[in-house]
């Protein structure tokens, strides 16, 4: 499975032919169209990646307290610089008095499409210039901190991740209650370590009953579904190539659409493409 496909082989096998599966004859073939049907899709939405990753962005300043960022969903913002000069976050405001000096972050409000999301300055602007804003962030869907338990003994010490609103995608951490970090490894974990693989955490018999905070990627399910769906499509169309209809014995006749993206991919899409930015 390439990193940037947005469905699993498995569910396209399943949505083409139940649970009773196909085999696993054309596997290659279908995880191929997955690949092409992902990078597809990632074109028509214009946006570069759908799971968390970091960018940064060289701005022009418009001479206004406010810009938009290119992608979202905004996570975290790390840095900005105008002019050469670093500009801190903006302390937030006391009862009855304003903002501090400094940026502030329109944020994510946690569910999927999601928009371009407002960076604001404080007693400042960005400053009239060619590229003269440079913006540090990390953007992309994620569930961020959920809290879960790891099993008390005698295990397995196994926690799912709920993804709510698509399947799992890739780790982004997991933490204590109390927000110290565990670390990631690919073997047998020890105290304050796990092991993550399809959404499913691992963690040490030493750790049971811990409560923990898990991060992670994840496709949203619109995205997933319409990727699942193309792919079958594709995947029919090879024994009806150039067909728009086909008569049976002369008694049924079944029409196929050759359009070059089918109209329910289409409307499952189009709420998270990239819009222009104000």
């Amino acid at each position: 499975m390439a990193a940037s496909d947005l469905a699993a082989l498995a569910d396209v096998k399943t949505w083409l032919s139940g649970s009773s599966g196909i085999g696993s004859t054309d596997d290659a073939l279908i995880a191929r169209l997955i690949t092409d049907v992902s990078g597809a899709i990632s074109a028509y939405l214009g946006r570069p990646s759908l799971i968390p990753r970091a960018f940064t962005e060289q701005l022009d300043g418009n001479g206004k307290p406010r810009l938009f960022l290119q992608h979202y969903p905004v996570l975290q913002l790390d840095a900005l610089v105008v002019d050469n000069v670093a500009v801190p976050a903006a302390p937030l405001p006391g009862a009855g008095a304003p903002h501090g000096r400094g940026y502030l972050l329109e944020p994510w409000d946690g569910l999927p499409p999601g928009r371009p999301q407002a960076l604001d300055l404080f007693d400042m602007a960005f400053r009239k210039g060619r590229q003269n804003v440079v913006v540090s962030y990390s953007a992309g869907y994620a569930v961020q901190s959920e809290a879960a338990s790891v099993p008390a003994a005698p295990g397995p010490y196994t926690v799912t991740a709920a993804a709510p609103f698509g399947p799992w995608a890739t780790d982004a951490g997991v933490a204590y209650a109390n927000g110290a970090a565990l670390v990631a490894v690919t073997g047998s974990p020890d105290a304050g370590q796990y092991n993550v693989s399809a959404g499913i955490y691992t963690f040490a018999a030493a750790d049971a009953g811990a409560a923990v905070l898990i991060s992670y990627g994840f496709i949203p399910a619109s995205i997933n579904n319409a990727c699942i769906e193309w792919v079958a499509e594709r995947y029919r169309y090879r024994t009806r190539v150039g067909q728009s209809a086909q008569t049976v014995q002369g008694q049924m006749t079944a029409s196929y659409s050759l359009k070059d993206m089918p109209d329910f991919v289409r409307a499952s899409l189009d709420p998270y493409r990239r819009v222009a930015v104000p």
